[in-house]
């Protein structure tokens, strides 16, 4: 039989506990070192501390929790006293201190009253305090409203989480009202939490859905940047389109994604389907945006301000998604070259679009037989493992050119760029033959093919 840590009883809580479940203590056995001494050292100091949150309903649910969380009766000084450089003040303002160990880092946040929540978001006031019941009682949803105490192998599930979990139910702690009006980021939460595996999504409990309604529009409350990384959160799971076509049937996303008009929910269902499941987060952001033109999704992921790369490579991904390459070798060395690991995603969203109706940005409108054709092409071609460097630079062309310079020698290195793609050339000699058949003494130089797609 598995048994937990043995360790030092600090200051029990204000509430009955239950013995831990075995998956629990199975658990609490595999806690890192790191932690067990950060709780010793607390307790040796007659505080409490329980582990708390999502790091409960994870381990209940035999799911990985990369982040745990602590509570105590430990006020914020003392903890940055009794851990000296290990203790990082990141929100000693809200009790939060968080300690370095080893392995990782652990949030420690002292218990606390607060008073109302007039801004939607965090409490007017803060005082700390000792009841590990009324911090439980301020959290959002029941199944992270359960906390851990490891010396005594104890569980407090004052709100019935475990029930919640077994009939996979998001029901907020309380009153569903006061919990939306004390921080409406918990509306983006609950849609969430919908999505905890490959099964059906989770039921939210009829209140919570019924103040959800009434407060939705309290999400303009919450700053830009929190909405984003909960819509992040989100996309970054499996199979989020559901939770997303939920979303947007009850009025929610539009406090997202606000400055695009209701979305296509076909694109939410293309957006679950296994073969799209490894779709990398600027990629689901440009097919859900695909409708909508490439500088209408950067401006919407310009104002959830998102980080300047994630802007760059969606809008690179949401424009090619409007366009096929051509069904010649050559055209799909190209396309290989430009979009290396995404032509295939490319090719699979573009596969999955021709059952239903999409309305790319571009107009494009394609067939099943057409990119199945186009599909068998590119996979007789040899991949390349990195983007091919053009074997010649402007020396070797002004050697062989004369009196080629300035824009046109580029715009000349580039055309012969894309030749040596195209035709797979690896030898000076092949490209010195390839420049024989270039006519680049004439001709509009904005007309001469490009190493490009589109």
């Amino acid at each position: 039989m598995v048994e937990g840590p043995t360790l030092t009883r600090g200051l029990s809580a204000d509430l009955d506990g239950e013995p831990c479940p075995p998956q629990l203590i199975r658990w609490l056995a595999t806690l890192d070192n790191d932690l067990l001494s950060l709780l010793e050292t607390i307790a040796e100091e007659g505080e409490g501390a329980w582990l708390v949150g999502g790091c409960v309903r994870d381990a209940w649910l035999g799911a990985p929790s990369t982040d745990i969380d602590l509570c105590t009766t430990c006020t914020p000084d003392r903890l940055l006293t009794l851990f000296g450089e290990r203790a990082i003040p990141t929100g000693v303002d809200f009790g939060t201190v968080t300690i370095k160990g080893q392995n990782g880092h652990y949030e420690v946040t002292t218990l606390r009253t607060e008073s109302l929540y007039r801004d939607g978001r965090r409490p007017d006031q803060v005082e700390w305090g000792t009841s590990l019941r009324e911090d439980l009682s301020r959290r959002d949803f029941t199944f992270n409203s359960m906390a851990v105490d490891v010396a005594r192998q104890l569980l407090y599930d004052p709100y019935n989480g475990i029930s919640d979990l077994h009939t996979r139910t998001v029901r907020a702690v309380g009153d569903a009202v006061l919990r939306c009006e004390e921080d409406a980021l918990r509306i983006l939460r609950a849609y969430r939490f919908m999505r905890r595996d490959d099964g059906p999504l989770w039921t939210m409990e009829p209140m919570l859905h019924a103040a959800i309604i009434r407060h939705r529009n309290r999400l303009n409350m919450v700053a830009v940047e929190r909405r984003w990384m909960e819509l992040r959160k989100m996309l970054n799971a499996s199979r989020p389109g559901e939770v997303l076509q939920r979303m947007q049937d009850d009025g929610v996303l539009r406090f997202v994604f606000t400055d695009l008009a209701v979305l296509n929910p076909t694109l939410f269902h293309l957006l679950d389907q296994p073969a799209l499941d490894s779709l990398s987060l600027a990629q689901r952001l440009a097919l859900l945006m695909c409708e909508h033109e490439t500088k209408n999704a950067v401006s919407q992921l310009n104002a959830l301000r998102t980080s300047r790369e994630l802007q760059r490579s969606t809008a690179s991904f949401h424009e090619q998604l409007g366009y096929l390459p051509e069904p010649r070798k050559g055209a799909l060395r190209v396309f290989n070259h430009v979009l290396g690991s995404a032509a295939k995603h490319h090719l699979d969203v573009h596969r999955a679009m021709t059952e239903h109706s999409i309305n790319l940005h571009t107009g494009l409108r394609t067939s099943l037989d057409e990119v199945e054709e186009l599909t068998m092409l590119w996979k007789e071609i040899e991949p390349p493992t990195e983007p091919q460097a053009c074997l010649v630079d402007g020396h070797w062309l002004m050697a062989r050119t004369g009196t080629v310079q300035g824009m046109r020698l580029g715009r000349l290195k580039q055309w012969l760029h894309r030749i040596q793609i195209e035709e797979n050339l690896k030898t000076l000699a092949d490209m010195e033959a390839a420049l024989s058949r270039l006519p680049y003494e004439h001709g509009e130089v904005d007309s001469w093919p490009r190493p490009a797609f589109p």
